[in-house]
Order: structure tokens, then C-alpha cells, then sequence
């Protein structure tokens, strides 16, 4: 029979509006929690490949026994330096990174303000390098970082579980020109960035790659403290393709298996996958992610059987008068995709909020991208229309017999 179209299922809902909102609400709690969640998880994963995003490398070359950026698995810059000779390589710097003898501490005389020492991340590079792009850097610092002792100071450190002044750091308050010791050096801070922490460090302090393995190499090194790196960065030649140079290189420097050849992307998904996969990030939130969309589909599942119910002598008339199943069913479905759309965008909002506080509160970088926002979109589009499937087992019980 030809079924004439009207917007049922958008008048079952909404004919009562303060029903209609609690429902949406309940939808919206379901959207708040999975975005949430989504949000702590990838700002952790954001921050544990901070150090990756901000280099200036078109490849990125690496020790393959290293699996994240906190391992030390080193190689020989002589590997790095093979790499000049590829045509389409302009540049090739080497990277520094320490992780356990950093330690960074306040020489301030007054005890009352000196902040604890604690142990974070510093990287050595070649200051007229450029290697590394650092967010919104002092102007004027690389040039600074010549000088030996001296070290660009990281504003988005950890801040102290108890800071004495706005955006102090447990080490104190840094700035510029303050005197203070790394690793029993003194040093000179002579610029500040903004990179923040991670999992694996409170901070992160740059030296000039001279000053980093006079510190933090020659006393633990037989012979050239500058010999063993950490990472390598390449810079092509403009309109180069990354992934074909990226073969040649390997080819190169990579025959007895002690480097790998890596796009800068390829870099970034490595040690995020490794953080994902081998840390309980992954397992943690995304738990969280599922419990939120399991809580969603019961609250959904919840709505819709009510609605039925409510709406029972109504769905027996219509079968009654001739209307099929599928049509019953269609309601039922719509529904459901009325609701995810109605609660999704009051939780969309909330979580923006929660994510503008967490940021501030925490200094994790919650960000809510557009890839993000249609990831639970998606989810809660799948959350209530899978309600909706197993609510239609009401509907299809309907029978005009029981009514009248």
C-alpha cells in the first residue's frame, strides 16, 4: 500500500518538550563520557609525541631497536652523515635526548622559595640547526644558545601541586637570565617555549649539542661524547617526495640493519602506536570510551522502550488500519536517530567546556578536532540506532487484538 509520509517519529518525541529534553539529556551524558575520554587519551598521546610533531625533518632516522623516545638505543652519526651524499638531501642534523641524568635545580639561596629538583627531558641540538621547531621560543634564543651553558627553559612544565605564583613550575620560577644547576653544571636560562610534559618527563630543557655531551655524554663516554645520537632529521630538497627518498636513504645507511629510515608521519605513528599498544593508555581509556557507549545504548534502549510502551495503542492502530512492520520498525529507527542528533550536540558543547577546564586545570592539551567530534558523532549515531534494533522486538509484538 502507498504510505503517505508524516513526520511520526519526530511527533512522538517531541509532543511533550520536557520529556523530549530529559531524553536528550540522557544522550548528551553518553556523548560527555565517550568524549572525555576520547579527549585524556589522545592528549596524552598528543603530548608522549610532542617532541616528533615539532621537528623540522622531512625523515626522520632511528635506531629500530628503540621503541619509544624514553629507550636509549643509540647510532653512530657516521651513519648520519652517509645520508648527505643521497641526492635530494639538503640538510642531515642529529638530535640528543636524555631522560634519566637530567636534573634540573634551583640555586636560589632562600630555601622558602627554591623549588625541588626533578628529573626531565633535555635535548641537545645544533642551535644555527633549527632542527626542532619550539612553540612560541623567546626571540633571539638560538643565538643565545651558543654560549656555552646555557639552555632554553620550557614554560609549560608541570606546574607544582602547590605553585607559589601563576604558571610556576616545580622547579621554581624560570626565566630568562636566572642562574641554576643541571646536573650538578651551572647553567644560564636564556629563552623560554612552550612544549609541556608528558608520561615520561615534567618538562623539557635545550642545551646547544656541545653543551649536552659535555654534560651529559663526556663524563660516561670512552672517546667522542658527539659519536652516538639519538635521532637524525633530514631535510629534502622542496617537492621531494619523502617516501620515495625515504628507500633511497635506507638503501644507503640502512644495509646492516642498525638505522631505519622513517617519514616524519611515520614517526609520529610509531611512538604513539607504542604508547597506544605497550602502555595502559590505551586499554584505560579506551575502556572508558566503551563503558560510556554502553551506558548510552541502555539509556537509549531505555527511552525507546518507554516510548513503545507509551505509544502502544497508537502502533495497534496503525497495524490495525494496514501498515506494515518495516513501517512500525522505520518509527522505531527514527527515533533513534533523532535522539543521538538531539543529544549529541548539547554534549558536544559540555565536553568542549570539560575540555577547556581539564586543559586549564591539568595543562594536558585537550583538543577537540573535527576528526574527533565525527568519531562520536559516529559512535553515538551506531549507540542509538543499535538501541533502536533491539527495540523493535516490542514493535513487532504489537498486536491490534490486545487493544481492542
Amino acid at each position: 500500500m502507498n504510505v503517505p509520509w508524516v513526520p511520526l517519529a519526530w511527533l512522538n518525541l517531541t509532543h511533550d518538550r520536557v520529556r523530549f529534553a530529559l531524553f536528550a539529556s540522557g544522550i548528551a551524558f553518553a556523548v560527555v563520557l565517550m568524549s572525555v575520554q576520547l579527549g585524556i587519551m589522545n592528549a596524552m598521546l598528543d603530548s608522549n609525541t610532542i617532541v616528533f610533531q615539532k621537528l623540522n625533518a622531512d625523515l626522520v632516522v632511528v635506531n629500530p631497536a628503540r621503541p619509544s623516545i624514553l629507550f636509549r638505543h643509540t647510532f653512530q652519526r657516521s651513519r648520519l652523515d652517509q645520508t648527505i651524499g643521497v641526492p635530494g638531501v639538503v640538510s642531515a642534523h642529529a638530535i640528543y635526548l636524555e631522560h634519566e641524568l637530567g636534573r634540573l635545580r634551583n640555586t636560589d639561596p632562600n630555601p622558602q622559595t627554591r623549588g625541588r629538583t626533578r628529573r626531565l627531558r633535555v635535548i641537545g641540538v645544533d642551535p644555527a640547526a633549527h632542527a626542532i621547531d619550539l612553540p612560541h621560543l623567546d626571540p633571539g634564543s638560538w643565538e643565545k644558545l651558543q654560549t656555552p651553558n646555557t639552555a632554553l627553559f620550557d614554560r609549560k612544565a608541570r606546574p607544582s601541586l602547590n605553585p607559589r605564583s601563576p604558571g610556576e613550575s616545580v622547579y621554581g620560577k624560570l626565566e630568562p637570565g636566572m642562574k641554576t644547576e643541571l646536573s650538578g653544571h651551572e647553567m644560564t636560562l636564556v629563552g623560554g617555549f612552550e612544549l609541556g610534559f608528558d608520561f615520561g618527563c615534567d618538562g623539557t630543557i635545550v642545551l646547544s649539542d656541545r653543551t649536552f655531551t659535555t654534560i651529559l655524554r663526556e663524563p660516561y663516554t670512552l672517546g667522542d661524547p658527539m659519536a652516538d645520537i639519538d635521532y637524525g632529521v633530514l631535510r629534502l630538497q622542496p617537492g621531494s617526495d619523502p617516501n620515495e627518498l625515504k628507500k633511497q636513504v635506507q638503501q644507503v645507511i640502512g644495509r646492516e640493519g642498525d638505522v631505519m629510515v622513517m617519514t616524519k608521519a611515520e614517526a609520529i605513528d610509531r611512538e604513539r602506536n607504542f604508547w597506544w599498544a605497550s602502555t595502559p593508555i590505551g586499554f584505560a581509556f579506551g575502556a572508558g570510551v566503551i563503558l560510556g557507549f554502553v551506558v548510552g545504548m541502555v539509556i537509549c534502549y531505555q527511552i525507546l522502550s518507554s516510548d513503545v510502551a507509551d505509544h502502544f495503542a497508537q502502533y495497534a492502530t496503525l497495524r490495525a488500519i494496514g501498515y506494515p512492520n518495516r513501517y512500525l520498525s522505520s518509527i522505531v529507527l527514527q527515533e533513534s536517530v533523532i535522539l543521538a542528533l538531539a543529544g549529541y550536540l548539547p554534549g558536544l558543547l559540555v565536553a568542549w567546556g570539560a575540555y577547556a577546564y581539564l586543559t586549564k586545570i591539568s595543562a594536558m592539551p585537550l583538543t577537540l578536532t573535527l576528526g574527533r567530534a565525527a568519531l562520536v558523532l559516529g559512535l553515538t549515531l551506531v549507540m542509538c540506532v543499535a538501541s533502536g534494533f533491539l527495540a523493535l522486538n516490542k514493535v513487532k509484538k504489537v498486536d491490534p487484538a490486545d487493544v481492542f
